[in-house]
């Protein structure tokens, strides 16, 4: 096992490119950090430790870490001691297939050290999540269409698939859903089940989890909820209570909403909204949804045309309306995410190589920019050490 060395590349040029904020009057706020990930192939240390200083309203890059293939979307574990990736080269034995990576955490310093790293079981391996109690690792596969289970033993090691399920059928949209397309894993709050947005299928898969075997199986009550054609269900986020998700359709810009139920694991549509304005003429290409953590909000990004990030106001019943799109967002929001005290938001610009940040309005929802950000190579994931 090698250790990582925590020195900051000088030779990527990362700098901070913020403008002084006045201070919030309140000196005793505490940074908070957070990981990126970066969806620059080239780069050897692609996962970056960025701070949120609060009473100035800047980020800043504090460290980098080198990490085999890339690193994409990024989870932790819930005792935060191991932070798990996406990986774009395959492991020795399993060529042709992504990869997934564990970290151990260092409580102090929030450094990385490689632990191991496992075949994801498909091709273009594109998001990661872990279960509740931490014991496994979900994996979704986009090229092939492919999800797959990974038990975690107690040093933070990744084991051998354990379960390994792929959806059936395709949709309209012929270049984008030729086949299945698996895009993220999402275990609902118990871990009882495993949602699978499948873009290529308009399909959300609903997968029961045995947490002692490790198997997935289609679930009984509900095998998957079918999207409208041409939806193209990209990623979903759960309400903090568990009684409602939000589903983000990529291919039509679409936000929906849906109950959940926590014992059979249905999920059933509540209302559909846009993303994008009315009179939008660019390319609808969505990114990433969150939900505010006090429950009122929800948030979702567009990429492609004139990107933006959409406020939704969560209504009686679960239901939403659109509140706000925010324009003149750093070009392709891959991704973005709320500070855990639901005061900012951090949106990571791809293509614009570079960190937004963003103020909350408690009361509405609706989003003001601090005209701060920080300079970083590729960013597509963004998550906060809580």
């Amino acid at each position: 096992m090698e250790k990582i060395r925590l020195i900051l590349p000088a030779i990527l040029g990362i700098f901070m490119i913020s403008q002084p904020a006045c201070s919030s009057g309140n000196d005793t706020k505490e940074p908070v950090r957070f990981y990126a990930g970066s969806g620059n192939g080239k780069l050897e240390r692609p996962i970056f430790l960025c701070e949120l200083d609060p009473v100035n309203e800047e980020i800043s890059v504090v460290d980098s870490f080198p990490a085999t293939g890339g690193a994409g979307y990024l989870a932790l574990g819930p005792d935060g001691k191991t932070l798990f990736a996406t990986s774009g080269a395959s492991v020795p034995g399993n060529e042709g297939e992504g990869a997934v990576a564990s970290f151990r955490v260092d409580p102090g310093s929030s450094g990385l050290e490689l632990i191991n790293r496992q075949s994801s079981k498909g091709r273009g391996n594109c998001h990661v999540n872990v279960s509740p109690d931490g014991k496994y690792l979900f994996a979704a596969n986009y090229s092939s269409g492919h999800a797959a289970a990974f038990p975690v033993d107690r040093d933070g090691r990744i084991m051998p698939a354990s379960s390994v399920v792929r959806g059936e059928g395709s949709g309209p949209v012929g270049n984008r859903q030729e086949g299945p397309h698996a895009h993220q894993v999402v275990t609902d709050p118990a871990g009882k089940y495993l949602l699978v947005p499948d873009l290529g299928t308009d399909k959300v898969m609903n997968y029961a989890f045995n947490g002692e075997t490790g198997e997935l199986i289609p679930n009984p009550d509900q095998a998957f909820l079918e999207m409208s054609p041409g939806t193209g269900p990209r990623h979903l986020a759960f309400h903090p209570s568990g009684k409602y998700l939000y589903i983000l359709g990529e291919l039509n810009a679409s936000l929906t909403a849906c109950r959940f139920d926590p014992g059979s694991g249905r999920m059933t549509v509540i209302n559909t909204a846009s993303i994008v304005e009315d009179d939008f003429g660019g390319n609808r290409q969505s990114a990433a949804v969150r939900v505010h953590p006090n429950g009122r909000f929800v948030y979702a990004s567009n990429r492609s045309g004139e990107s933006c990030l959409t406020v939704f106001r969560i209504i009686d019943g679960g239901g939403i309306e659109q509140v706000q799109v925010l324009k003149n967002v750093p070009a392709w929001p891959r991704d973005f995410n709320i500070t855990p005290d639901g005061n900012y938001i951090v949106l990571a610009g791809a293509r614009a190589n570079e960190l937004a940040l963003y103020r909350v309005d408690p009361g509405n929802g609706r989003l003001s920019p601090t005209g701060n950000k920080a300079n970083l190579p590729g960013p597509i994931c963004i998550l906060f050490i809580e």
